[in-house]
């Protein structure tokens, strides 16, 4: 049972590292939102459109899997759990933007910043677009692929259908939450909250992984955590600060969202290479989770 657990886990990302994201034709987490979209124009009950999409793909990911066992069975549950999370996708669409900031087109560099982060980039200067993706990487570093992981690594106790699952009902709670979770949207109150308090273990485990891995990087993490006790709770969220500000403070740069927070000390001015630096820290964070996961299974 551990073995394949492990099996699974090390497939899964190294399918995401070889392959990247799905065309959104046949992409899950697409056909997710537009199951999620018809539903909110046919059910006026955010609440009931979590319990539909949660235990629904939750019940349809565990049926597939009850189908099938053996090698088959790692094989799609590598291939589900996949689905669940997305490693490289921070590197794909926060890349493009640090190349295009550094061949001073910033008006490209702004078609890139609706990819990366719910803001509008209009006006943005190139501090501005460099701190927008660094924010979204090391806040997507949780929602995108700590987590999942967690809740896989978390329920695989109980069976590997059970722990692939659990990846799923996360990855649908998300999705939810992106598509309805506006303050202004009556129906997203109970999936913003359901969200929240599911990454409330993951923020801050993400944290800490990011706090250690600029240790092993010999980066600044003593400043990495001070900013972090400090800044970890100025934005509204009560998750998305705690990476954001342990990023802050291993760069030693000011990451900010314009009359929303403002999380770091200007140490160093923002450019390109930060968000190569942030791509690099995050992508120990997920090794050294991937490790411990292992670790804990052996």
């Amino acid at each position: 049972m551990k073995s394949e657990l492990i099996f699974v886990l090390v497939l899964a990302l190294v399918l995401d590292r070889a392959l990247g994201e799905p065309p959104d034709t046949w992409h899950p987490t697409v056909f997710m939102g537009r199951v999620i979209g018809y539903l909110d124009q046919h059910i006026g009950s955010g609440t009931l459109i979590l319990l539909a999409t949660s235990i629904g793909f939750t019940a349809l990911s565990y049926g597939i899997l009850s189908l099938v066992s053996g090698g088959v069975l790692l094989g799609v549950s590598a291939v589900i759990l996949k689905m669940t999370f997305s490693w490289r996708g921070l590197r794909d669409y926060t890349t493009p933007l640090a190349a295009a900031v550094e061949r001073g087109d910033l008006e490209g560099a702004r078609k890139c910043v609706p990819f990366i982060a719910g803001r509008n980039p209009t006006g943005l200067d190139e501090a501005g677009l460099v701190s927008t993706a660094v924010e979204s990487i090391a806040e997507s570093s949780v929602d995108s692929v700590v987590a999942p992981l967690l809740f896989f690594g978390a329920f695989s106790a109980l069976s590997l259908e059970a722990g692939v699952s659990a990846a799923v009902c996360y990855r649908v709670v998300n999705t939810l939450d992106s598509m309805l979770g506006q303050p202004d949207n009556p129906k997203g109150f109970v999936p913003a909250k359901t969200d929240e308090s599911l990454n409330l273990a993951p923020a801050r485990l993400g944290a800490v992984l990011l706090l250690f891995s600029g240790a092993l990087l010999r980066l600044p993490v003593g400043r990495g955590l001070r900013i972090f006790k400090r800044d970890r709770n100025t934005t509204a969220s009560r998750n998305a600060g705690q990476t954001i500000a342990a990023m802050a403070g291993i760069l030693g740069v000011v990451l900010e969202k314009s009359g929303s927070y403002k999380l770091g000390d200007p140490l160093a001015e923002l450019k390109p290479r930060h968000i190569y630096e942030a791509l690099r820290i995050v992508d120990l964070q997920i090794v050294t989770l991937t490790a411990l996961m292992v670790i804990y299974w052996i």
